[in-house]
């Protein structure tokens, strides 16, 4: 987590499901990093398939990834290999979105 902070100074708010719901976490997360967690929950007395806010565009990204092969399995010794080829598929998405 530490990384992330370092790398996202921007970072203020994360978007959770309801699995990240408790007080205490919640809290821990406030209070150590200073970020502040917002738990989606779908509306109330909703039946079937709704979109929830944000959520839909991490899950898109990986559906795209699970597109490629090498994203799929973990074939890779090293994790700077598999974040390698992370964005070269990130890259090649977006340059199929451009043209």
């Amino acid at each position: 987590i530490n990384q992330i902070r370092d790398r996202f100074p921007r970072l203020s708010t994360i978007l959770v499901d309801r699995g990240y719901k408790g007080k205490a976490f919640v809290l821990a997360i406030l209070h150590t990093f200073y970020w502040c967690l917002q738990v989606v929950v779908p509306p109330v007395g909703q039946k079937g398939f709704v979109v929830q806010q944000k959520r839909w565009v991490v899950e898109l990204t990986f559906a795209w990834f699970s597109r490629f092969r090498r994203l799929t399995r973990e074939y890779e010794l090293l994790p700077e290999t598999s974040e390698a080829f992370f964005y070269v598929g990130m890259i090649q998405i977006l340059l199929k979105r451009l043209a």
